[in-house]
């Protein structure tokens, strides 16, 4: 009978490859980032400054309401006072009639304008970071670079749970993968030497040149339609 064995040759020639193949094999450089601790404002200087831009634009937004509602308040005192025949009467109730639609467009659009701002910023410094990410992976020659998250899984609703198990992309990964540090280090000098490029005025604030609303983030935080930006 017939035997189907490999030639001596031939199994020599295939260890070959194997052990040419094995040192290429064994430089496949791979790394991970913890994306969530990117977006730490203790990890990462310019997500504190964001989150004090929207507190100042939450305050802004805040007092704006109360002014109007003020005004309110006082016009419906003016108007209980006048007779019910007065011409004057009438023209306090079409004044309060317009502050009301003002309330209204102040809450409806100062929300949207607000959560525009948020999601723009968010997007920004994601993009920087797959930037930054992008160019450590170049210069380090990495091959693979994944998302890691915290190994363990905070108390949550079930719904969340099971959404960030099933995004889940590595269960384990050695500590000297992980590039975290690296990519950190990177954003805050990079933002470092951009707030130094373009300080910000005395007293941290700059004066719109549209509405003449006091900012102190990149654009203005007045709810009304205005599109001025930071003075370059």
């Amino acid at each position: 009978m017939r035997k189907f064995g490999i030639p001596a040759a031939a199994l020599a020639a295939a260890l070959a490859v194997l052990a040419a193949a094995g040192p290429a094999q064994n430089s496949f450089k791979l790394g991970v980032v913890n994306l969530k601790t990117c977006f730490e404002k203790d990890k990462y200087e310019r997500i504190k400054d964001v989150d004090a831009d929207l507190q100042r634009m939450a305050d802004d937004y805040a007092k704006r309401l109360k002014e109007i509602e003020k005004k309110m308040l006082e016009l419906r005192d003016q108007i209980e006072a006048l007779p019910r025949e007065s011409g004057l009467r009438a023209q306090k109730l079409l004044d309060l009639r317009r502050l009301e639609t003002d309330l209204k467009f102040e809450k409806e659009y100062g929300r949207a304008k607000y959560l525009d701002y948020y999601s723009d910023r968010k997007m920004e410094i994601y993009n920087d970071i797959r930037r930054v990410i992008s160019m450590i992976g170049q210069e380090q020659k990495f091959d693979l670079i994944l998302r890691v998250e915290q190994p363990l899984l905070e108390e949550q609703d079930p719904e969340t749970v099971s959404q960030r198990i099933n995004n889940r992309v590595v269960l384990f990964h050695h500590d000297s993968v992980d590039i975290t540090p690296q990519v950190l280090k990177r954003l805050n000098e990079e933002w470092a030497k951009q707030k130094a490029a373009h300080p910000v005025p005395p007293g941290g604030e700059w004066e719109c040149k549209f509405c003449g609303q006091k900012n102190r983030g990149e654009t203005c935080t007045k709810t009304l339609g205005c599109k001025g930006t930071r003075p370059k």
